[in-house]
């Protein structure tokens, strides 16, 4: 059997002490992800005396050695979701405005090293059997209902900024090193004009909450058919276009299924805030390409086997029109 690596082993050794200080045993059930060092937390479920299911998640505290982005604080994902949950539990504990797991208890120390969730249990089978586009819809809409000014007013939350001016200075001042060796000089230019160009659209763009990493991976669909949204280490505000296109661009989905997801999405947006709304997905397409860019790079060099799909994406999202929008030519 493959072993793990020692840190790993490490890390499922401090969760199991948490477990033994919550009187919690740990349970048969399999993580709902592999446990893996390069993700920031691990998933153990687990039960009570009684026999409840829970889900302890346990944060990855920094480790020397460990490459990590200027823009990166290990620690701010843990504080981020502990933010969150008590955000939600002070007012939505029984999850009825947004579907989330409940909040059972949390690490109060700073920064935090774990949180105690209910367990949902995901329905069998793959999940674009069990999601559909109303589940998508509906989880986007509940995210930009909740309030604002609760959101950045609390403490201890330091919330991530998917703004156009925050995307722009994170590509633009943060990537050049990496990302000039490996698009070049002519392209490195077409990405500095396209956010000068896309702030004259953006910068006034209402902001909104925004996931952050809104995928399918991070949607659970329980066996009654009920979403959840979960993972909220990447909680802030942005552009209300951010999660729609983080999950459009990410979907493995049929493309007929995206390009419905694609109309529906952009139903009722005529003349300039069409125009907007084509700019802001643009724009987060472009920051995820170079992010994935980048990642290659650092970890892997020139041996980085998705570098080709993610230039694709990136010259495709400067170029905008046909390239970028098929669906609406």
């Amino acid at each position: 059997m493959h072993e793990e690596p020692i840190q790993t082993t490490d890390l499922i050794g401090q969760a199991r002490e948490v477990l033994e200080e919550l009187g919690i045993e740990e349970s048969s059930m399999q993580p709902p992800r592999p446990i893996h060092e390069h993700h920031s937390s691990l998933l153990l479920p687990c039960k009570g005396t009684d026999g409840r299911e829970f889900l302890l998640k346990f944060f990855h505290p920094p480790q020397e050695g460990c490459f990590y982005p200027p823009e990166v604080k290990i620690e701010n994902y843990a504080r981020r979701e502990i933010a969150f949950y008590s955000f939600l539990d002070s007012f939505d504990v029984d999850r009825r405005r947004l579907p989330a797991p409940k909040t059972i208890a949390m690490d109060h120390q700073d920064p935090p090293s774990w949180l105690l969730l209910e367990h949902i249990r995901q329905a069998k089978g793959p999940r674009s059997e069990h999601l559909a586009a109303e589940n998508v819809f509906d989880l986007l809409t509940s995210m930009k209902g909740l309030a604002m000014e609760r959101l950045t007013g609390r403490r201890n939350f330091p919330l991530n900024r998917w703004d156009i001016a925050s995307l722009r200075d994170r590509v633009v001042r943060l990537m050049y090193d990496p990302l000039i060796f490996i698009v070049g000089e002519e392209t490195w230019a077409s990405l500095r004009r396209f956010f000068t160009d896309a702030m004259s659209w953006l910068e006034s763009r209402p902001q909104v909450p925004v996931h952050g990493d809104f995928t399918e991976e991070n949607i659970l669909v329980d066996p009654d058919g009920r979403p959840y949204l979960v993972d909220f280490e990447r909680i802030g505000t942005g552009s209300p276009e951010h999660d729609f296109t983080w999950f459009w661009i990410h979907s493995r989905r049929s493309s007929e299924w995206k390009r419905d997801l694609f109309f529906r999405f952009l139903q009722g947006q005529m003349g300039s805030d069409r125009i907007r709304c084509e700019w802001s997905m643009r724009a987060s397409a472009i920051y995820l390409a170079c992010r994935r860019l980048r990642f290659g790079y650092l970890a892997q060099g020139e041996q980085d086997l998705n570098r080709g799909q993610n230039l694709a994406l990136l010259r495709a999202a400067l170029a905008g029109g046909a390239d970028f929008f098929p669906f609406a030519q």
